[in-house]
C-alpha cells in the first residue's frame, strides 16, 4: 500500500469516526430525551396511583355513609311506628297492653314488633321503602312460621301489619288485599294506618 492509499485510508476513517460519533451524540440525546419521558410517565402513574387511592377511599367512605343513612332511617321508621302502634291499633278496636321490640329467639328470625293484648297478636315488619320481594317474603315465610317460633302465642290470634316510611300504591294495596295493616308516614310526619275503615284483617 503505497503513501497515499494509506493516508487516504486514515482519512476515510478520520470521516467514518466522526460520523459514528455525530451518530452516538444523537442516539445519546434520543435516549436521554427517553428517559425524560419515563421519568414523566413514570410519574404520571405515581399520580395516578395515588388518585385512584384517594378516589377509592372516597366511596368507600360514601358506602359507608350511605349504609349509616339506611341504618339510620330503619332506627326513625321502628321508632315512629313503635311509639304509635298502641293508639292507632286502638282506633281498630284492637287494645294493646304490652310491645316488644325486635322480638327474637335462639335459632329464630327477628321480628321487628309485636304487639299483644292476651288474645290477638299484630306482628309488623317495618321496612324504609317497601318492595314486592320483601312483602311475599313476609307473607309466604316470616308470618305463617310465628306460631311455630312462638309456642306462647299458639291459641292467639295472629294479625300481620307492613309499616313503611315508604310505600306504592300498588304494593299498599296488594298487602291490604292480603289482610294486611299497613302502617305509613301521615302528611304531618306522625305514622297511619292506610287501611279503610270496613277493613277486616286476615287472621294467621
Amino acid at each position: 500500500m503505497t503513501d497515499n492509499e494509506l493516508k487516504e485510508l486514515v482519512g476515510s476513517l478520520a470521516i467514518a469516526q466522526q460520523k459514528t460519533d455525530v451518530q452516538l451524540a444523537k442516539t445519546d440525546a434520543q435516549l436521554a430525551k427517553t428517559d425524560e419521558k419515563m421519568a414523566e410517565l413514570i410519574e404520571q402513574h405515581k399520580e395516578t396511583e395515588a388518585g385512584l387511592v384517594k378516589l377509592q377511599k372516597t366511596v368507600e367512605q360514601v358506602t359507608t355513609q350511605l349504609g349509616n343513612m339506611g341504618n339510620i332511617q330503619g332506627e326513625i321508621a321502628e321508632d315512629l311506628f313503635r311509639r304509635n302502634i298502641v293508639p292507632l291499633l286502638a282506633e281498630r278496636g284492637i287494645k294493646i297492653n304490652n310491645v316488644g321490640f325486635h322480638v327474637t329467639m335462639p335459632g329464630t328470625a327477628e321480628y321487628d314488633i309485636v304487639a299483644e293484648n292476651g288474645q290477638e297478636v299484630v306482628v309488623l315488619e317495618v321496612k324504609n321503602k317497601l318492595s314486592s320481594r320483601l312483602l311475599r317474603r313476609f307473607l309466604n315465610v316470616q308470618l305463617p312460621r310465628f306460631k311455630r317460633e312462638f309456642p306462647l302465642y299458639a291459641d292467639y290470634k295472629i294479625y300481620g301489619a307492613i309499616g313503611s316510611l315508604i310505600v306504592s300504591e300498588t304494593l299498599e294495596q296488594q298487602a291490604i288485599s292480603e289482610g294486611l295493616f299497613v302502617f305509613t308516614q301521615s302528611q304531618d310526619g306522625g305514622a297511619s294506618i292506610t287501611n279503610p275503615p270496613n277493613f277486616q284483617a286476615k287472621a294467621w
